[in-house]
């Protein structure tokens, strides 16, 4: 009795288990059946046609700028500061006086080095008139007029520390901040305010010695800068280093900018290219169309069905030079692809797409044409 009771349960069990292990196996096969014939959803987005176009090849680097002349204003000698003769931030002319310590001692030291002077001078020709009589004798005269030239020497000693104690500026060019006041005591080389000649920039710059043919004197730079973003500032190669930093392989540049209006300052970080005199050939894309990953740049497609449906294909690409929102794919795209310029954070590979007609990347270039 008890072995078919047994039996029973277990047929029950198995018939149980059976049905559930059934159940599982049917649910996970319309799952996928689900999946597999659901259509994906169809995403809208914006494209646009890659371009041909011709660009200028340039050399890229980016330079700090500083001006043609540039110095702190300091004195070579100590003293009391007796008298300022500028403003902070005030333009002025070269040998214009900028500040004079005072030189009351040097003044009094300076008297009584002319009366010494003065002195020795009559005696010296004192000396001269009694050896036409022989009186004295040559050595007692070259004795006298050596003493003349070490008191006439000592003033003019006096007077240069003297011209020393009035600071005036060394070129045209406008002051910084003013860092002293008067009845202040300044030792030399003191700062005492800075001045720079805003009239032609320079801006020094490195780039690869493989670009060496580039870096002519007198060949063209287009500058640009944070501080004015979308003005080009052109100018030309001043200086090219006679040497190649045998460390990094770089080689140091120095451009010359014109800055007339004072729109360029030193300290500035700027971007700059060489320009080459060879025109490259070279298929463009919007800036935005691009998704960089670590594994490499990719940009999204948009091919068209036999159907006529219209779906994504993810393109890894090679990519140069940017310029103006474009960038240049030098291998993955050819011209007149169909590149997808927005709404392709929602794309997987094969997705399915729609294009939309109001591209504002489309409209902005017609505007600027």
């Amino acid at each position: 009795m008890n072995k078919k009771r047994m039996f029973i349960m277990l047929a029950v069990s198995a018939i149980v288990f059976g049905g559930v292990f059934g159940f599982v196996q049917f649910k996970n096969a319309m799952i996928k059946n689900y999946f597999a014939t659901m259509q994906k959803p169809v995403i809208s987005v914006t494209a646009q046609p890659a371009n041909a176009e011709q660009w200028q090849q340039t050399v890229p680097a980016v330079g700090t700028l500083q001006a043609v002349n540039g110095v702190d204003i300091a004195s070579s000698v100590s003293g009391l500061v007796k008298e300022i003769a500028f403003q902070s931030g005030q333009s002025i002319r070269k040998g214009q006086l900028l500040l004079r310590l005072d030189a009351d001692v040097e003044q009094t030291d300076l008297r009584s080095a002319q009366a010494d002077a003065d002195l020795a001078r009559l005696s010296a020709n004192r000396q001269r008139t009694l050896l036409k009589s022989e009186t004295v004798s040559q050595s007692a005269l070259d004795k006298a007029e050596a003493e003349l030239k070490v008191k006439e020497a000592k003033v003019a000693g006096i007077r240069a520390t003297i011209e020393k104690k009035a600071v005036f500026a060394p070129f045209d060019g406008v002051l910084g901040v003013r860092k002293v006041d008067l009845g202040q005591y300044v030792q030399p080389g003191f700062a005492m305010v800075n001045l720079q000649d805003l009239s032609t920039m320079l801006v020094n710059f490195t780039v690869s010695q493989k670009d060496l043919a580039a870096l002519q004197t007198g060949a063209a730079i287009n500058m640009t800068t944070d501080a004015w973003p979308g003005q080009v500032f052109t100018g030309t190669i001043a200086a090219v280093e006679p040497r190649v930093d045998d460390k990094t392989g770089m080689i140091g540049v120095q451009g010359r900018f014109p800055n007339p209006d004072g729109a360029l300052r030193p300290g500035m970080f700027a971007k700059i290219e060489v320009v080459r005199n060879a025109i490259a050939q070279v298929v463009t894309v919007p800036v935005s169309a691009v998704a960089y990953n670590l594994h490499g740049d990719s940009v999204f497609l948009v091919k068209t069905g036999a159907e006529g449906t219209k779906e994504a294909l993810r393109a890894f690409v090679q990519l140069g030079d940017r310029r103006e929102g474009k960038v240049a794919v030098l291998k993955g795209v050819n011209p007149g692809d169909m590149v997808v310029t927005s709404g392709q954070v929602k794309l997987e590979n094969g997705a399915p797409v729609d294009i939309r007609a109001d591209d504002p990347l489309a409209a902005k270039s017609a505007l600027a044409q």
